[in-house]
């Protein structure tokens, strides 16, 4: 991981301190819905299709979620330099990601990480659980910060490799997007989708993968909407809606009485220590 250096000034970083990039997900929040954006980035089949021929998803299986937030924050709280790192090896891994359709895949006979309307539809889900874990922990999100975020996460994701004026163009129009990608019929339409979906709720790698799963299992459960969840095979009981429950109560004062060394991600946290804002 790049170092920064000490005498980097707020004119270095991509976003501000003062961005809603930065006070949205400064703290670990988004962690709460983390999981739930994996489910429904994979409920795509041709992402499930890219996941499944393209990493160990069976053993790695929240891999995924750790890379991606590794990315996320190393742009968001990062250096321009960091940030260009960061486009440059997620070129690079998603120029891997190709090959031919599965048999009864929609769309195109052959799959690219690049198609625009995938990596809209895995952005769509970081800004959702970014939101939702927000408000989970602190309250609702005027709609005035909903859209300067989303004004924000359309510079972040050129980043990704999505052009700034691809997709929705103001939160308006992304919440509807993202309602109408919610009852789309594509999602969870291929028997890839339910298989990645199981090994993200229930890993079966290494021991302490297992038990993490284990642990948060109830989380992507509790937070997809039912009839997605109903489609993917997962399925949601007494138990998992108790641990959800205890969550929202406790989460919530967690996050006001701990140390921020520890409810902020490492890289908000080293971020905002070297700018001195913390």
């Amino acid at each position: 991981m790049t170092t920064r250096k000490p005498d980097a000034g707020a004119g270095d970083y991509v976003f501000s301190p003062d961005s809603e990039i930065w006070r949205i997900n400064r703290h670990a929040n988004g962690l709460l819905f983390g999981p739930a954006a994996v489910l429904l980035q994979v409920a795509h089949p041709r992402i499930a299709q890219g996941v499944a021929n393209h990493s160990d998803f069976r053993n790695d299986a929240l891999g995924r979620l750790r890379r991606t937030l590794t990315t996320v924050n190393r742009i968001a709280f990062g250096t321009r330099r960091d940030a260009e790192e960061m486009r440059t090896r997620m070129a690079a891994i998603h120029d891997r990601v190709r090959g031919e359709s599965a048999p009864g895949m929609p769309g195109a006979p052959r799959y690219s990480a690049f198609e625009p309307d995938l990596m809209l539809w895995v952005l769509a889900t970081l800004i959702d659980a970014s939101i939702k874990g927000y408000e989970l922990v602190w309250g609702p999100l005027p709609t005035a910060r909903r859209a300067q975020f989303y004004r924000e996460f359309r510079h972040f994701g050129a980043y990704f490799g999505l052009p700034c004026d691809a997709g929705p163009r103001d939160y308006e129009e992304f919440a509807g997007y993202f309602d109408g990608m919610l009852h789309d019929d594509i999602l969870g339409s291929h028997p890839l989708c339910a298989e990645v979906a199981a090994s993200v709720v229930h890993p079966s790698g290494r021991l302490r993968e297992r038990l993490l799963g284990r642990a948060v299992d109830f989380l992507p459960i509790e937070t997809v909407p039912p009839h997605l969840r109903e489609r993917l095979g997962l399925q949601s009981t007494a138990g998992t809606r108790f641990r959800m429950a205890v969550l929202r109560r406790l989460a919530p004062l967690a996050f006001r009485i701990l140390p921020k060394r520890l409810t902020y991600y490492p890289e908000s946290y080293r971020a905002e220590r070297a700018l001195q804002v913390l």
